[in-house]
């Protein structure tokens, strides 16, 4: 019996939505940030949120609203989503996290996404 494989069929059904892989860049800005922001990859997408790699030694917490700027191949204009950083995983030089994006119009914009990622 593969004790991973389990764990990992469990957390897939308690999903809200199904996820899709990606690797699609993007920045993300801290809050209400206007600054520059700073780069990472979408790893997946659901129609709820997205899974992150970020490249940075800073500590983002769990509950830090996000500002998500994704560039999709062949888009004329990035797709901008709000979102809440709602897991972290640390790795060696950077980590991967969980943003959930609350708004309706965000949650359209990510099926459009989706569609992208599927060829549709």
């Amino acid at each position: 019996m593969n004790i991973k494989s389990n764990r990992e069929d469990e957390v897939e059904g308690k999903r809200k939505s199904k996820r899709f892989t990606t690797n699609l860049k993007a920045q993300y800005f801290l809050g209400e940030s206007k600054g520059n922001g700073k780069e990472c990859t979408v790893i997946n997408v659901s129609g709820n949120g997205a899974g992150l790699e970020f490249y940075t030694h800073d500590k983002i917490g769990i509950s830090t609203d996000l500002n998500l700027k994704i560039f999709a191949p062949k888009a004329t204009e990035p797709i901008n989503v709000k979102g809440i950083l709602r897991w972290v995983k640390q790795g060696e030089k950077d980590f991967v996290g969980g943003v959930e994006v609350v708004l309706e119009s965000d949650k359209e914009k990510l099926a459009v996404l989706i569609e992208f990622i599927l060829g549709l």
